[in-house]
């Protein structure tokens, strides 16, 4: 039940805007060069998420929880199913993303 209602609202997704095209396509970059070959994690997905709009708006503000929704709601989850997805794989797909 659960997956059917994410697969519907994922179909309902509107695309990123282009602050958040860019910001994926920044974690992306990171996330290809920074220990690529290394499995990502959902947990890394989040401190990413929170990190990269924290830098951008300052830590604990409304405007960066508000982009750390954003980031979360266009990055894939990694958790259900498990996943063995390198964290190099996991940047193109959120340039890809990005790109669409």
């Amino acid at each position: 039940m659960r997956d059917g209602i994410r697969a519907t609202q994922a179909l309902h997704r509107p695309a990123p805007d282009v602050r958040t095209r860019r910001l994926l396509t920044e974690i992306g970059q990171t996330l290809c060069t920074v220990n690529p070959g290394q499995t990502m994690r959902e947990v890394t997905r989040l401190a990413y998420a929170g990190h990269t709009a924290g830098r951008r708006y300052g830590l604990g503000t409304p405007q960066a929880a508000a982009t750390t929704g954003r980031l979360l709601r266009h990055m894939p989850r990694l958790d259900s199913p498990p996943t063995d997805i390198t964290r190099a794989e996991y940047g193109l797909r959120l340039i890809a993303r990005a790109r669409s």
